[in-house]
């Protein structure tokens, strides 16, 4: 089970992908998630343009889950993605 953090500190030593949460620059109100997970330098799985913030979350979820990461760290520093609105 992949558990969803909102401190980096929340991992510990573990391994996580980092999910960063930004809004669109040429729709403001449009909220975009871009994560990636490249273990040795290389992208195995990463976010697409023009999905939603949402289905990036369970993506990266996914992605977490499948590789045996604990974690997925969402980095939000201006609360565009509040827990209470996550799946």
């Amino acid at each position: 089970m992949v558990a969803v953090i909102d401190e980096k500190e929340g991992a510990g030593d573990a391994r996580y992908i980092e999910f960063v949460v930004r809004r669109s620059p040429t729709d403001p109100d449009l909220i975009l998630g871009s994560w990636c997970f490249a273990p040795d330098g290389v992208a195995i799985d990463q976010s697409k343009s023009g999905t939603s913030v949402v289905t990036e979350l369970r993506c990266a979820v996914d992605c977490a889950d499948q590789h045996g990461i604990p974690f997925v760290w969402v980095n939000d520093p201006d609360a565009l993605f509040p827990p209470w609105a996550r799946p």
